[in-house]
């Protein structure tokens, strides 16, 4: 029986594919590639997930320049990189073989142990893949289905650049003053496989036989899962924090906020929007003593204390950040990154300062390690020695009404 003889029987009316989804994240050309293989042999596509490699991303060296302690089995930071996704969402469009446009999809929900799927033979689609369950980040389908989007709403943290006691002496710009603040994205990891043709003839694929002799079909697609959001480590090195012997000056931190990210990034580009927001994160880690602490001119001192958040982001404004080495300068203010620090002093108040990060955020657009130097010696002994306000107890969230914070800037 020949091949064409064999699809057009009556009683075959699609190609059967069994979908390998081997999901591994790029980090780098010494991290081994895998790849999605279709096995074609009868009605449906069945999808397994292997185990997704969590290796460094690629141009980061999250170790050498991470010097707050962190313990992956301590309810610390639990890893410094980035977590397992459990379930995985295939969105698979239709597309039209003439003109290449998506014109209708579905969606199928897999797991570890994977799942199946119905497609025609003779068809085309396209399959875009990315972790389910997400809690922060919203997703749009435009009608057209030439773009999908993810994105956060607005935060109600409250942010630690923006105050009620902010001073026109504050090193940002006042442009970049005027912001949204967002949620954090979720980890999202995706792949797109496009343009996948089913081909009607067998002999377009190579040939493999089972354990029980069954032959099937395969064909390789690149479906490799990559990061869409990046992860940012922020470590905070004090120096000077106890120079009158009475306790430290700074005690932690309540909380970082991050100026001029994207808000949102294409599913199927893995642009970035242009757009700017700031992002806010009160999980501020304990602050920490350290000895032969490393400072930005590559000496070390012998006592310096330490406090550090992770931080998810889609990233800068208007790149795809896994495909750039370094941003580029950006010529609009509101591009530039500034961090606002709210510290907390001896005495209990907040004295919230903010630094200019642009340079360090260009030189790693896929995420990495960001360190701020303070002297805390550099905050006004009267502040230091202030004696907090009684406000009957509670906190307030709202920042209009916080008596007790001070704003201002420490220059090193």
């Amino acid at each position: 029986m020949s091949n064409r003889r064999f699809l057009n029987n009556n009683a075959i009316a699609k190609i059967q594919i069994i979908l390998v989804f081997a999901m591994v994240l790029l980090f780098g050309n010494s991290c081994e590639r895998k790849d999605l293989y279709l096995r074609v042999n009868g009605i449906q596509i069945e999808v397994e997930m292997y185990d997704v490699r969590l290796d460094l991303l690629w141009g980061i060296d999250w170790e050498t320049e991470w010097q707050y302690t962190w313990n992956e089995s301590a309810a610390d930071f639990g890893t410094i990189g980035y977590t397992k996704p459990e379930l995985v969402k295939g969105t698979i469009y239709n597309v039209d073989s003439y003109t290449g446009k998506r014109y209708s999809s579905f969606f199928k929900i897999f797991d570890s142990n994977g799942g199946r799927v119905s497609l025609n033979a003779g068809s085309t689609y396209d399959m875009l893949f990315y972790n389910f369950g997400t809690e922060y980040t919203s997703f749009y389908q435009s009608e057209d289905f030439e773009s999908y989007t993810a994105s956060t709403r607005v935060s109600s943290l409250a942010s630690w650049i923006r105050t009620r006691g902010e001073t026109k002496g504050s090193e940002m710009p006042d442009t970049a003053k005027s912001y949204v603040n967002y949620n954090q994205p979720d980890e999202l990891f995706g792949s797109l496989a496009a343009n996948l043709k089913i081909s009607e003839d067998p002999s377009t694929y190579e040939k493999e036989y089972d354990e029980y002799g069954n032959l099937s079909y395969i064909y390789k697609v690149d479906a490799a899962l990559r990061p869409y959001s990046f992860v940012y480590l922020y470590q905070v090195v004090v120096l000077n924090n106890n120079l009158d012997g009475k306790g430290n000056y700074i005690t932690g931190s309540k909380g970082f906020t991050i100026t001029g990210l994207a808000q949102g990034v294409d599913l199927f580009t893995r642009k970035t929007f242009e757009n700017t927001i700031a992002v806010s994160t009160d999980e501020v880690k304990p602050i920490q003593n350290h000895d032969d602490v490393r400072l930005a001119d590559g000496t070390t001192v012998d006592n310096a204390d330490i406090f550090a958040a992770r931080v998810l982001t889609w990233g800068l404004p208007g790149i795809v950040p896994i495909e750039t080495t370094k941003a580029g300068s950006k010529a609009a203010e509101l591009d530039q990154n500034f961090i606002g620090i709210g510290l907390t002093l001896r005495n209990g108040l907040t004295y919230t300062i903010t630094r200019d990060i642009t340079e360090q955020m260009h030189e790693k657009p896929a995420g990495g390690v960001i360190t701020i130097y303070i002297d805390a010696n550099e905050i006004p002994q009267d502040v230091i020695n202030q004696r907090p306000q009684s406000t009957g107890g509670g906190f307030n969230a709202s920042v209009e009404d916080w008596a007790n914070e001070i704003n201002a800037e420490v220059t090193i």
